[in-house]
């Protein structure tokens, strides 16, 4: 079993929502307010880029375009290969899907900016990169995000916890993401929903391009 698979397991059925209510914890803003304090954040500079950044016309309420592209990016290395072409093809948008998820949770808009702002700017030795996390290839990706969820330090396997959750919620709130996985979206009562087709179990070629902690050095 995968390490991403079990990680699922744990977290099926009350993700996304438990996830990203641990992110308005006051433990983790403070630690996200430290960091920035010790110069572990710098504040970047241009905007998303352009393959990640909103499409034309859609008009962002919670999101700004660089945290768009983050969770954009974040998504495309947790939903495996067949569902980051449906990310890639404009078929699927998470970001968009997240957006609007916010509006009936605003309260947990700043913590979620927060955490994206941590993985987008967080440098060495907060996070082991010094580029932002949306202009890193995708094995960097995948290194940054298994660094976060098998870490000691508790606070930033809860920052992966939550925009791990809130990208697969994003990307399976759409029926094309459902389809991705092969998962049995059927219409009317009974039909599947958001967090049946999050707790659905993957098929191994769809957890292969995310490595277990440490596969890169």
């Amino acid at each position: 079993m995968t390490p991403l698979r079990q990680q699922r397991e744990i977290d099926a059925p009350a993700a996304p929502f438990e996830d990203l209510c641990a992110l308005n914890r006051r433990a983790f803003l403070r630690w996200v307010g430290a960091a920035a304090g010790a110069g572990l954040l710098p504040s970047g500079c241009g905007g998303a880029p352009p393959r990640l950044a909103p499409p034309p016309g859609l008009e962002l309420r919670f999101l700004t375009p660089r945290s768009y592209a983050v969770l954009t990016a974040a998504a495309q290395r947790v939903v495996g290969p067949r569902g980051a072409a449906l990310i890639e093809q404009r078929a699927v948008d998470p970001g968009a899907a997240v957006d609007r998820f916010l509006a009936s949770a605003p309260a947990l808009a700043d913590p979620l900016s927060r955490a994206l702002w941590v993985l987008e700017f967080g440098v060495f030795p907060l996070l082991g990169k010094w580029r932002p996390f949306s202009a890193l290839g995708g094995e960097a990706q995948d290194a940054i995000l298994a660094e976060l969820m098998g870490s000691r330090l508790a606070l930033k396997r809860m920052l992966f916890k939550g925009v791990k959750s809130l990208a697969l919620f994003g990307f399976y709130a759409d029926p094309a993401g459902h389809a991705a996985i092969g998962y049995p979206v059927g219409g009317g009562p009974g039909g599947a929903g958001v967090e049946d087709a999050m707790s659905y179990d993957l098929a191994p070629e769809l957890t292969a391009s995310f490595p277990p902690p440490g596969a890169h050095r």
